[in-house]
């Protein structure tokens, strides 16, 4: 099947999409020998050879998405020039494996590996506006106005540094405050809390997206189920929270309707139950009264004259009066 070589390359867990771009860009592609630097070049993996600095590109194999817990002291790379471990030592060996984004030296908590750049790309890049969800160890206890700071944001270092959230979870002489932010800048969260007199001391990521670490020892991993894959390539239920809270806010009117127009209500499914309302008692009360009254006894004034037709006979109320007169 031809596909673009960016595509090839993300579909062989070489990297994403915009990273592939990058590569073949700088030169480092090849199609059957030759160097390709054009964007949107493509090729068939059945047919041509693909190669990356030299190495050539092997057809994607069956994709893998683990969810692990690292460990403090473990780095997220595939290797390590200091010979530190790394994230891959605590997984199974899979063709293209790779760590999706980082997580500090020190810092423990979750992180996905995959060989599928298209997921990656949809996990890390700052515009799918994924989840994270930290907690963080700090001194002392921030008050409401140092976390609104947060939300708001600092200018650090040249680089401008904010929160999607914040919250104190225990109150101590060392307190516990949850996190939350959608960019994955190098050692935001800390920075910004040695920024606001709260330097961290311990830092722990339990949730990015819909995963969280519940039931998830330290050092373990699982694989995704399909529904959550599915979740972050559709972007449901994974980005930021504090953007999308008011989905589920109440009904509001229309602006500029006025009170009791159809406009103002919230549906118009309301508006059944009224008709039937007042037809019904409408109907009882300008028929069945208006029968009975004309069979009830009337003053002889207005009372009509008695039919002279064959075969008539009159009213047996009316013979009765006669007879006692």
């Amino acid at each position: 099947m031809i596909e673009r070589l960016q595509k090839i390359l993300s579909r062989a867990g070489i990297a994403s999409r915009r990273a592939a771009e990058e590569l073949i860009t700088q030169g480092r592609v090849s199609v059957n020998g030759v160097t390709v630097q054009e964007l949107g070049t493509k090729a068939d993996m059945a047919t041509d050879s693909v190669r990356v600095d030299g190495q050539r590109v092997k057809p994607a194999a069956e994709n893998v998405y683990l969810l692990l817990n690292k460990p403090k002291g473990v780095v997220s790379t595939r290797h390590d020039p200091e010979g530190r471990p790394t994230v891959m030592d605590l997984v199974p060996k899979f063709p293209g494996l790779y760590p999706v984004g980082r997580l500090d030296y020190a810092t423990e908590g979750l992180i996905l590996l995959t060989n599928d750049g298209a997921f990656a790309e949809r996990v890390a890049h700052p515009r799918f506006e994924v989840e994270r969800r930290y907690h963080a160890k700090v001194k002392g206890t921030p008050t409401v106005e140092t976390l609104a700071r947060a939300r708001r944001g600092l200018v650090i270092d040249g680089e401008r540094l904010a929160l999607d959230g914040a919250k104190v979870i225990e109150a101590a002489e060392n307190s516990w405050v949850e996190v939350r932010l959608h960019e994955g800048k190098h050692h935001e969260v800390r920075r910004l809390l040695q920024a606001l007199g709260h330097p961290v001391e311990k830092l722990k990521r339990v949730g990015l997206g819909m995963l969280t670490s519940t039931n998830l020892a330290v050092g373990e991993f699982r694989s995704l189920a399909p529904r959550e894959v599915a979740s972050f390539l559709r972007g449901r239920g994974n980005t930021r929270s504090d953007k999308h809270a008011e989905v589920k806010a109440p009904f509001r009117p229309r602006k500029g309707a006025r009170p009791g127009s159809a406009s103002s209500r919230p549906a118009p499914a309301s508006t059944a139950p009224a008709s039937s309302v007042t037809t019904r008692p409408a109907l009882s009360v300008t028929t069945r009264p208006a029968l009975s009254a004309t069979t009830r006894p009337v003053p002889a004034s207005t009372r009509p004259a008695p039919s002279t037709a064959r075969g008539s006979r009159r009213p047996e109320s009316a013979t009765r009066r006669q007879r006692s007169r």
